[in-house]
């Protein structure tokens, strides 16, 4: 991921920058004094100095997906990660010349969060959440530049503080059966024995067909209370506080009609029962 975040920032700079890439050198060595003693053309250094997770935007947030075979899977939301790098421009030339390019970069890096999806190299293209990144800003780590630049053996100059996101997915899953189904008894506390029963039905509304497509804005009625719903964006509907016993449905959707029965809660416990076809 991380090799491909950097193919990600060449792209960017190159790009954006209107730099000819036979003219100008991308790399992302330590800038070690040695290594830039061995330049023989201008070049952008993009060292990757630091690598922590995001705190602020950790989350224990479980997103749930329904499975080919209707079974749910939870995850855990991804970990969120800072990667920080350290942009110098080097030439042999004037040091003005060094500071019209490191204008430039600024430019394109400070202008340009989220990442363009066009440039977005590898899985950088899947990301879950928008890659953002921050140019220029106060950080943590920036705080020990000048020991940094000792470290390396080489000279303070100016450079260009520049941190992206990524978001690393949790191998953990978790796969248990969809609940359509959702029962509530009623009664006192102090009562021995539990009250009336009452239920909540859910389900999707899709295309008839093999694979047919969930259908948003459908009118989906419970024609023994009388009572409509609209299937949400997904598809989606629900009807609650329902007694057990036998129902008739109605699907109406772009002059479709269809009607259709079951009983809640499914005998068979197939939570699928109570998707719909129109």
């Amino acid at each position: 991921m991380i090799q491909e975040l950097d193919e990600t920032i060449r792209e960017l700079i190159l790009t954006y920058g209107n730099f000819g890439r036979n003219n100008i050198e991308i790399s992302f060595d330590q800038p070690t004094g040695a290594w830039a003693a061995g330049l023989t053309r201008p070049t952008i250094n993009c060292y990757l100095y630091d690598l922590r997770e995001n705190l602020e935007l950790r989350s224990a947030e479980i997103s749930v997906e329904r499975g080919q075979d209707g079974k749910a899977i939870k995850q855990l939301a991804p970990r969120r990660y800072d990667l920080s790098y350290l942009i110098t421009v080097w030439t042999q030339g004037q040091v003005a010349d060094e500071h019209a390019v490191l204008w430039r970069v600024l430019a394109v890096l400070a202008e340009r969060s989220p990442l363009p999806e066009g440039v977005c190299q590898g899985a950088l293209a899947s990301q879950p959440y928008p890659i953002k990144g921050r140019a220029a800003q106060p950080a943590l780590p920036i705080e020990s530049l000048p020991d940094l630049w000792g470290v390396m053996e080489n000279q303070l100059r100016p450079a260009i503080n520049y941190q992206v996101t990524l978001a690393m997915e949790r191998e953990i899953t978790f796969t248990r059966p969809m609940v359509f189904t959702k029962r509530v008894r009623v009664g006192r506390r102090d009562d021995i024995t539990v009250g009336d029963e009452v239920l909540q039905f859910a389900g999707i509304v899709h295309a008839a067909g093999e694979g047919g497509q969930a259908l948003s804005g459908a009118a989906v009625t419970l024609l023994e209370r009388g009572e409509t719903v609209y299937t949400d964006a997904y598809g989606r509907y629900s009807f609650p506080n329902v007694v057990p016993g036998t129902y008739h449905v109605q699907v109406k959707v772009d002059g479709r009609e269809s009607e259709h029965t079951f009983d809640v809660p499914a005998v068979d416990r197939d939570g699928s029962r109570y998707d719909l076809e129109a």
